[in-house]
């Protein structure tokens, strides 16, 4: 059926969105009911933290498969596989003891995966005008599909069970794998080269200093998000005695505020051909956060707010610059492939470094120290990468390629 070319972006822009609104809240759901889980399955304090860190291990490992899949299959297709997979891994979640709750999480963070890595080149492809933009809106729908899924889990498990608040998402990935079909797959033809563009080896990303300060954006940010996620109400309770209700609210404005965090950057990602200076302004509100902890920890709220803000306009940054540092779609799965193997490779043991330097020290002065200084790297990063240059554009075709435009 044929639709008017406004409509049919309207539609494409709703299955991206919902397909964002899945690349987290699986994980998410876990966190509420994981009492219910440990109590019931007996699981070790190792095996209940494998629940939330072994999907961030996949994002970092299972990168470099996503982008080969995509290769394989063209990243729509590819995507909608990530779908099916996330709907199927959450499901099985649910169906038996401690080892399938293990083997489908690793499914959900496979199918997870692929939806981090080829859902840029989707936006690069179908929104070339305003990649920056769509790229924050659906970072927004990553934060977003974590907030609802930590709110509801938990009422829906008092009412049916941890099996039920945990598999019952996998409808939501569901609907999203339908409205992808409708939306994505039937203008996910190949579509000629132009003739005035000449085809040329495949781009190795690995050898670009823009794709390594891309990476390291992306590596900075999830060092800080991560050790803030894991210590934040560890922190409020030593050094101010917050009780766990108070320390518990400071880590749910955290993350909830990352969803206009993520919205009230778009259309900053969208305004300006580099993203340099909204690099280093994302540096320095992240520097906000250790810094205020360290000189006047009893405005906490205040730390959490801002913190909450930046985590989701940093995210919605190093995700936009793959792919606005990318030629094109076909370069953006080896951008995105390569910035996620590095950058959750680093953020995944973000926690633990952080915690070695707790328990070395006796206090959380050089912890806070420490995460200043990867703040200044993320805004040294941010410059590199937040110029406006573009990974895999041949000199010869000069701007016609459109590659400069956000």
């Amino acid at each position: 059926m044929t639709t008017t070319p406004g409509r049919s972006d309207r539609l494409v822009l709703v299955a991206v969105l919902l397909a964002g609104l899945n690349l987290r809240g699986a994980i998410a759901a876990v966190a509420p009911v994981l009492p219910q889980i440990r109590a019931e399955l007996d699981l070790s304090p190792t095996s209940a933290g494998l629940l939330t860190t072994l999907p961030v291990l996949c994002f970092a490992g299972l990168a470099p498969a996503a982008a080969w899949l995509g290769r394989r299959l063209g990243s729509g297709t590819a995507v909608l596989a990530g779908l099916v997979t996330v709907a199927v891994g959450t499901a099985l979640r649910a169906v038996d003891g401690s080892a399938v709750l293990l083997v489908g999480t690793f499914v959900v963070g496979a199918g997870m995966t692929v939806g981090n890595v080829l859902l840029p080149a989707v936006v690069k492809r179908e929104f070339p005008a305003r990649a920056g933009t769509v790229t924050g809106m659906y970072t927004g729908a990553l934060a977003g599909g974590a907030a609802l899924t930590v709110a509801l889990t938990a009422p829906v498990a008092a009412a049916w069970g941890w099996r039920w608040g945990l598999s019952v998402w996998a409808v939501l990935a569901a609907g999203a794998g339908v409205v992808w079909v409708l939306a994505v797959r039937p203008r996910a033809v190949p579509v000629e080269q132009p003739r005035d563009v000449p085809s040329g080896p495949a781009v190795r990303v690995w050898r670009e200093p823009v794709a390594w300060a891309v990476s390291a954006v992306l590596a900075m940010q999830s060092v800080l998000y991560y050790a803030v996620t894991a210590w934040l109400p560890s922190l409020l309770g030593d050094e101010l005695g917050l009780d766990l209700g108070a320390a518990a609210a400071a880590a749910t404005v955290f993350q909830v505020l990352g969803i206009p965090g993520a919205l009230l950057v778009a259309p900053l990602l969208g305004r300006w051909r580099g993203q340099r200076g909204l690099a280093v302004v994302v540096a320095l509100a992240w520097a906000v956060v250790p810094a205020g902890l360290l000189l006047w920890p009893e405005a906490w709220l205040v730390w959490a707010v801002v913190g909450g803000l930046v985590q989701g306009a940093g995210i919605s940054l190093a995700f936009a610059l793959v792919v606005l540092r990318s030629a094109d779609d076909s370069v953006v799965p080896r951008m995105s492939s390569m910035s996620q193997l590095v950058g959750y490779s680093v953020g995944a043991v973000s926690p633990l470094v952080v915690g070695a330097l707790y328990a070395a020290t006796g206090g959380w002065t050089v912890p806070l120290i420490v995460l200043l200084g990867v703040c200044a790297a993320l805004g040294a990063a941010g410059v590199v990468a937040g110029r406006p240059a573009a990974v895999g554009r041949n000199p010869s075709v000069g701007r016609k390629s459109g590659v400069d435009s956000p």
